[in-house]
């Protein structure tokens, strides 16, 4: 009896401590952090070729895989080159116009840039190609562009920028607290109990 209450004792003890450190495989942000409670965030951008691997590889399957409650988000940085914030801009601008058009713009981008291995070569064809893709006029685009609610995520989106001068991108952030050092990943699995562990903290 005793040695059964004492195999069930440590097996608590073993399932209750962590599994994962601080350090080797996740970052406390601190004062770095941002205030995005329940979330899991991905800081990212259309100009970064990891970040377009994880969008068609990772992201779906951990998306679906997050615990009942907790909410994904995606923070398209500003600053990234070339044309960063005229692609944030336009992808922003979708998010406001719907979750389709979001995506649309979103995987339009990645496409041109790392698929078709197409350059824009100035702003003005940048922001086109991202007017296109939402099948809006230019006109709305802009009045889009200028609204409160599009400058409001603009400003939401660059609190990723810190977050994204420590790894790189893309980043992922739990709880606006703690960044998943993606390097230590090798599994799925392991990013899912990682990302369940860290939001339980």
């Amino acid at each position: 009896m005793m040695k059964k209450l004492l195999t069930a004792l440590a097996l608590t003890l073993s399932f209750g401590a962590a599994a994962y450190d601080e350090g080797k495989h996740y970052i406390d942000l601190k004062d770095g952090g941002f205030d995005a409670p329940n979330q899991v965030v991905k800081v990212y951008s259309t100009n970064c070729p990891f970040c377009y691997k994880y969008e068609k590889a990772v992201i779906p399957n951990y998306v679906k895989n997050l615990p009942d409650g907790i909410k994904y988000d995606a923070y398209h940085i500003t600053t990234k080159p070339p044309f960063g914030l005229e692609k944030a801009t336009a992808v922003a601008v979708g998010k406001v116009l719907g979750d389709k058009q979001y995506k649309k713009v979103k995987m339009a981008y990645y496409k041109q840039i790392h698929d078709l291995k197409k350059k824009f070569s100035s702003s003005e064809e940048a922001t086109q190609f991202g007017i296109d893709q939402l099948e809006i006029s230019k006109a709305e685009f802009d009045k889009h562009a200028a609204s409160p609610e599009v400058a409001k995520l603009l400003k939401k989106w660059d609190q990723g920028l810190e977050v994204a001068k420590i790894k790189g991108i893309p980043a992922i952030v739990v709880n606006g607290k703690y960044l998943i050092n993606t390097q230590s990943v090798t599994s799925m699995k392991m990013l899912d109990e990682l990302t369940a562990e860290l939001l339980a903290k």
